[in-house]
């Protein structure tokens, strides 16, 4: 562990959630299912509690791994506050992982126990359990979750007042293993505390200015710490209904905001371009959406503009799993702001840039982004050389982002490090690249890769979908960027428009993937 941090407290998530179930056992707790399911704060208590005492009886206990490959929907909510009130270590899993993951994962994390869905959109989760047994220990138990028996099963055992027998336990310890999502060829595994995580989601809280009132629409996954932490978490924490989507579909979007009337989000470029675009065909607005805290990929301010025109109130925002939140606008900042930067510092959070030489940076110059704050993770598991790299004295995270710190104090995000492209020994930002290109009325989706090359080291190459009927040729590209005022060393020098672009779960967009794929020989 790592001393106590200002901003810390003793309230673990279970802590806060049995609060309100004491307050207001019939409030709305959870939805999903596309809206056709709603579970009461008294009823997710009851079936969480009856859950955690069949972890006990399976032998779990306090600091046990256990691996949780759901989706989005009630049960991933019931095992995740079982789990945490017998403080076991939860290890969330996006559902789309298969044996390469799961390997590199398994064998890390060494979990004591798996949980996995029986079968999910057509897919055995048990044979893949199976295929990757020599990573997992001998005596890892597999609990299979079959939706609605699973729920049947422990209102059974909580209608005989089933509920563990240890005490709930204190906030100190990890609570949290979360691998990165895989824009990087080799997930890290980052862990978290109660007091890290909880703090994190008190701080958005605060800065928003939310209020219990709120609903919460979940759509990214909950085998990520976006969707578990900023979603699940947040929720239930502070007692806000949670409005689960698996499938992703804008339309039923519209539909579960409208309905449940969800104000806050916190999601990829991907849901809300894909929402704004559904939205203008229709003809409609959804002024429910006060709150879509937004970013993980570049979120162009002509998509924030058209997103404003159409009710939905989007708040840039720059974060990792490490970090969590670290700066997000405010629907009260000034428009150029929401516009054009990626907020302000949450509270209790302090950020500083540094250059390649080692000095700090001055307002306006671009360089590392280093973090201070209660939120941030405690290191990799079983990782002493990189966290010792990553995680400084003092309790600064260097990020591996690169940024610009305004005179006011606003983070604007100009790329990933380990992104920029090295072109004759000129360093090329992608995302200032991206974010031209993404202006363009044909392009859906961009990214910018630095393509292997013999005489110049790398080369830029544009990755583009683009929208239905359109058509966007090289020599076009590079004319509109050359208007731009673009340098010329800066102009990508191939274009590949694509179906789609490899992205994770939460909606990045996985670049290495897209390098290994089109990088010569």
């Amino acid at each position: 562990m790592t001393d106590r941090r200002p901003g810390w407290d003793d309230t673990t998530l279970w802590m806060a959630f049995a609060a309100h179930a004491d307050a207001a056992p019939d409030a709305l707790a959870v939805v999903d299912r596309d809206g056709d399911r709603t579970v009461t704060v008294g009823e997710l208590r009851a079936d969480a509690n009856a859950l955690a005492a069949r972890f006990e009886g399976e032998g779990l206990s306090a600091g046990d791994v256990i691996s949780v490959q759901l989706p989005n929907r009630y049960e991933a909510a019931v095992v995740a506050l079982a789990a945490l009130r017998l403080g076991l270590v939860i290890n969330t899993l996006l559902p789309n992982y298969r044996a390469k993951e799961l390997d590199h994962i398994f064998a890390t994390a060494s979990p004591s126990a798996v949980v996995i869905p029986a079968v999910y959109r057509g897919f055995d989760h048990r044979t893949l359990v199976e295929s990757v047994r020599s990573s997992l220990p001998a005596d890892v138990r597999v609990l299979v979750v079959d939706g609605d028996e699973m729920i049947d099963e422990v209102r059974r055992d909580a209608a005989v007042d089933r509920q563990p027998s240890a005490p709930v336990p204190a906030a100190a310890g990890y609570s949290e293993l979360i691998f990165s999502s895989g824009t990087e060829a080799t997930p890290k595994g980052i862990i978290h505390s109660e007091q890290t995580t909880n703090s994190g989601v008190r701080a958005l809280t605060n800065h928003l200015g939310l209020g219990q009132e709120t609903v919460v629409w979940m759509p990214s996954p909950v085998g990520h710490s976006t969707g578990f932490n900023f979603g699940l978490r947040f929720a239930l924490y502070h007692g806000m209904p949670l409005v689960l989507q698996d499938r992703w579909d804008a339309g039923v979007a519209i539909s579960l905001v409208r309905r449940f009337g969800a104000s806050y989000t916190l999601a990829a470029t991907t849901f809300l371009q894909d929402l704004v675009g559904e939205l203008q065909r229709r003809g409609e607005t959804l002024r429910e959406l006060t709150h879509f805290a937004c970013g993980g990929a570049a979120v162009p301010p002509e998509l924030v503009s058209a997103a404003g025109a159409l009710g939905i109130g989007v708040l840039r925002l720059y974060g990792s799993t490490e970090a969590l939140v670290v700066s997000c606008n405010r629907p009260d900042l000034p428009l150029h702001h929401r516009l054009e930067t990626d907020g302000q510092p949450l509270p209790g959070v302090a950020v500083r840039t540094r250059a390649d030489d080692g000095s700090l940076c001055d307002a306006g110059q671009p360089g590392e982004i280093e973090v201070q704050s209660p939120q941030n993770a405690l290191g990799y598991f079983h990782d002493p050389d990189r966290t010792r790299a990553t995680f400084l004295d003092g309790n600064w995270v260097r990020s591996g982002d690169l940024g610009v710190i305004g005179t006011d104090g606003s983070v604007s995000i100009v790329g990933r490090k380990k992104e920029i492209i090295i072109r004759g020994g000129l360093n090329i930002a992608p995302r200032e690249i991206e974010e031209l290109i993404l202006e363009f009325d044909e392009v859906e989706r961009c990214a910018v890769v630095g393509l292997d090359d013999p005489r110049l080291g790398e080369r830029a190459c544009a990755f583009v979908t683009l929208r239905d009927g359109t058509e966007l040729t090289f020599e076009a590209m590079v004319e509109r960027l050359r208007r731009s005022g673009l340098a010329s060393y800066k102009l990508p020098e191939a274009l590949e428009v694509l179906d789609e672009l490899p992205a994770t779960a939460s909606g990045k967009i996985r670049k290495h993937v897209l390098r290994e794929r089109f990088s010569p020989g």
